[in-house]
């Protein structure tokens, strides 16, 4: 599952560990019954979190309803959070929203010559997009509230400021204020208009950290793939853009002190000590990537190399610097049809040896351990 936010479940009791399976249900469910089961594949755990902040706002219980026996519950029913509640709406129109501005920004890329051409790419992502975002405009309510038009207008930009700009705050600028128009947008549906300004803080500083970690992951894959990465380009390294993450992060946790809450025990944990633990696991940065040189395109060099993770199955079952078409397809058949629920597995987008997602069968557990 995508997102920056990973709570453990070390760090939730029993009972905030059914809220956030509520909620994390809730808005898969509401993604499959509303825009089909392939929209199930746009869920993410920011968004999710979003759902659990427009209710940590309100005074009112959240709606819930049972769900039906799913596969990635080990076939048992759930209590989840109703897909008519204002944050199970708002994370599922963000959801749609943040994928097709992902898939316009394939595109984008090709065009403004950030990224080796592929036509066929180009091309399926364009479909991709438009189709996701006529689902992000279908609850017209929502969709409205949070102005996907003026976001999608403002994502779209991030091609053309890359390729223009080398200063680093005018590169993560688009996420962040799609992200503060989102936790803004969370204050009017919980009707709690006092929270909109600080959340709109809040949200933009969370955008800047997004974009910088995920910045950080590619680091290395955009060097070896020919592809822009804003770290390169404004000669930052990971450990600066780190060190911004952490004041970043200082500061979310500084206005979170001046929101109205009504109950934030789970926004807490999932929000504040997600963020602190996301930034924490990327201190060491490449100690758990594949650094691929130009002279091993072809073929995994015989010996391990260095900085490879020594619990990582070598070599990995793969060719080095495989092109996009060569991972669709290892990639849905992996995180599709179960494997990368019930086992360790291979993440073929990102060439990283992953943690099976479930632990006993529970698909809704993030992690299973702190590394803290």
């Amino acid at each position: 599952m995508f997102g920056v936010l990973t709570p453990c479940r070390h760090a939730l009791d029993d009972d905030l560990m059914d809220q956030w399976r509520s909620h994390l249900c809730g808005v898969c469910l509401s993604l499959r019954d509303s825009h089909g089961q392939s929209s199930r594949l746009t869920v993410n755990t920011d968004a999710v979190m979003v759902s659990i902040l427009t209710a940590a706002q309100s005074t009112k219980e959240c709606a819930s309803t049972e769900a039906g026996r799913c596969p990635l519950r080990g076939m048992r029913t759930a209590t989840v959070v109703s897909a008519d509640e204002p944050g199970v709406r708002l994370a599922t129109t963000a959801s749609l929203t943040l994928a097709a501005a992902k898939a316009a920004d394939v595109g984008s890329e090709q065009h403004h010559a950030l990224a080796p051409r592929h036509p066929v790419r180009a091309k399926l992502a364009e479909y991709a997009g438009g189709h996701l975002r006529r689902h992000a405009a279908a609850d017209t309510t929502v969709a409205g509230r949070l102005d996907i038009d003026a976001m999608m207008s403002t994502l779209s930009r991030q091609a053309e400021i890359e390729s223009t700009s080398v200063v680093l705050d005018d590169l993560t600028h688009p996420s962040a204020a799609a992200a503060a128009q989102v936790f803004a947008t969370s204050a009017v549906l919980a009707e709690v208009p006092g929270n909109q300004e600080p959340l709109r803080d809040i949200g933009a500083d969370f955008g800047r950290i997004a974009h910088l970690l995920d910045a950080v992951d590619d680091y290395d894959s955009d060097a070896a793939e020919g592809r822009f990465n804003p770290l390169r380009a404004t000669g930052t390294s990971p450990e600066t853009a780190l060190e911004q993450c952490r004041r970043l992060a200082a500061a979310i946790r500084a206005r979170y002190a001046d929101l109205s809450l009504a109950d934030d025990r789970l926004l807490h944990v999932v929000l504040l000590d997600g963020l602190r633990h996301a930034i924490h696991k990327r201190m060491h940065p490449h100690a758990d990537a594949i650094s691929v040189t130009a002279d091993s395109r072809t073929q995994w060099p015989p010996h391990r190399p260095f900085g490879y993770p020594s619990e990582w199955p070598y070599p990995p079952p793969f060719k080095p610097n495989r092109s996009f078409g060569e991972r669709i397809l290892p990639f849905i058949g992996v995180s599709c049809f179960g494997k990368a629920c019930c086992t360790d597995h291979w993440n073929h987008f990102t060439d990283k040896y992953k943690d099976a997602v479930c632990d006993d069968c529970d698909c809704c557990d993030c992690c299973d351990c702190c590394d803290l």
